[in-house]
């Protein structure tokens, strides 16, 4: 490292400045992406949460004496069904067999779903039970249906938890596009605003690097001119204030020393001639 160039030096380390920067730029951005997908997931398991809460209501009800077991869950899946939150967000339950036990699309319950995959071939739906009886977990799945919009493969996330005394897995999805198109928008803002700054700071470094580098090039070209005992070349950069300065100046005191030794030897000269002289007109 002690022998490289100056310049080599400074390139070096504003490329390690720059994947420094680059580094905690990432982390940063990951970080942020992170905090976004989990305020959403926390959001399902919230929903969620608060549908199993209404099917604890009722379940209370007829420990007590109040409801039957069929009228209970008759009324907490209207309820249930009836509840929603945005985006687009609305409830579904399933029995331990996959099977639909309630929908707010009337149709589809009583529908048995096992065995069907998403359009990745993911079964999904005997995840999320799964989940649901294991204390609740995330589901990720495609879906090929989106209101509005042409068929396709869409992506979903889904939490789920079940609520074991009547045998039901309580669970919601949301689809992912919306969060993905502001993760993307972040990530190519965090992108454009890397490249920017740095296309400036490889600007500024190069101006940097050329104030410093070539000022040295030029002392040390005076440097030589003087150690060949050159005085009458000009010492450059003498009026900067900094280390090249320095060196400036004490090259060219070097080379006023240097004049002066050669304004003596001038004079040593012409005094010897002048002896010669007066010594030849002596012996006349």
């Amino acid at each position: 490292m002690k022998n490289l160039k100056i310049s080599k030096q400074l390139i070096l380390l504003v490329v390690g400045l720059m994947i420094a920067f680059a580094i905690a730029t990432f982390l940063q951005v990951r970080s942020s992406v992170d905090a976004i997908y989990k305020e959403r997931y926390d959001m399902l398991r919230a929903e969620v949460q608060s549908a199993v809460s209404v099917l604890k209501q009722y379940q209370a009800k007829v420990a007590a004496g109040e409801m039957t077991l069929e009228d209970a869950q008759k009324q907490a899946y209207a309820t249930v069904n009836a509840m929603k939150y945005d985006p687009d967000g609305y409830f579904f339950g399933y029995d331990y067999d996959v099977k639909m036990v309630f929908h707010y699309d009337a149709s589809k319950v009583g529908q048995v779903n096992k065995g069907q995959p998403d359009s990745k071939g993911k079964l999904y739906r005997e995840e999320l039970v799964k989940l649901g009886q294991q204390g609740g977990g995330l589901v990720e799945y495609y879906s090929t249906a989106k209101p509005g919009q042409p068929v396709g493969d869409y992506r979903k996330s889904a939490y789920a938890l079940a609520f074991d005394p009547w045998k039901v897995v309580v669970s919601t999805g949301v689809y992912m596009d919306d969060l993905d198109a502001q993760v993307n928008d972040k990530i190519l803002a965090a992108l454009s605003g890397s490249i920017v700054l740095f296309f400036f700071a490889i600007v500024a470094a190069y101006l940097v690097i050329r104030g410093i580098s070539n000022p040295l090039k030029d002392v040390h070209t005076a440097l030589q001119a003087v150690a060949e005992e050159d005085v009458s070349i000009a010492i450059p950069h003498t009026s900067m204030n900094n280390e090249v300065g320095m060196m400036a100046k004490a090259t060219q005191s070097l080379q006023e020393k240097i004049r002066e030794r050669h304004a003596m030897s001038e004079r040593e000269a012409a005094q010897q001639l002048a002896l010669e002289s007066e010594r030849e007109t002596n012996l006349r």
